[in-house]
């Protein structure tokens, strides 16, 4: 993939979020379940990945935690998240319960965990944001 379809991929990954977390502040993300919020940071990267992908990292997060399979975990969206100078998470996004334009996140989870996160980095992330 050459950098201009990268670049062309990354935007419409953030569009996608952009409709995932709110059609106007991208900077922040509420939970499901609490009064908290996640916090995006100006240089931050966020992504929401595709549904093959999302399957996949949605099986594991029950794989890894069973806990989840046994209660239910049901995601709408799972974002992507590389905090400048920090590490990767997965956050589990649902439709927001009083907000339907928005979503609100159920967890997050340590992205260098699973298996293919080197994978799904390269293919989602611009490298040269990610220091």
């Amino acid at each position: 993939m050459n950098r201009t379809v990268a670049r062309s991929s990354m935007g419409a990954a953030v569009m996608v979020l952009a409709s995932a977390a709110s059609a106007t502040d991208l900077s922040r993300i509420e939970s499901c379940v609490s009064a908290s919020a996640i916090e995006f940071g100006a240089l931050d990267q966020r992504v929401v990945l595709d549904a093959d992908d999302q399957a996949r990292v949605h099986a594991e997060m029950q794989q890894r935690y069973p806990v989840l399979a046994q209660h239910g975990f049901p995601v709408s969206r799972i974002v992507l998240w590389q905090k400048t100078g920090g590490d990767a998470l997965f956050i589990a996004l649902l439709e927001h319960p009083s907000k339907p334009d928005q979503s609100c996140f159920t967890a997050t989870f340590a992205a260098a965990r699973f298996a293919g996160i080197g994978t799904l980095k390269r293919k989602y992330l611009r490298p040269e944001l990610s220091s």
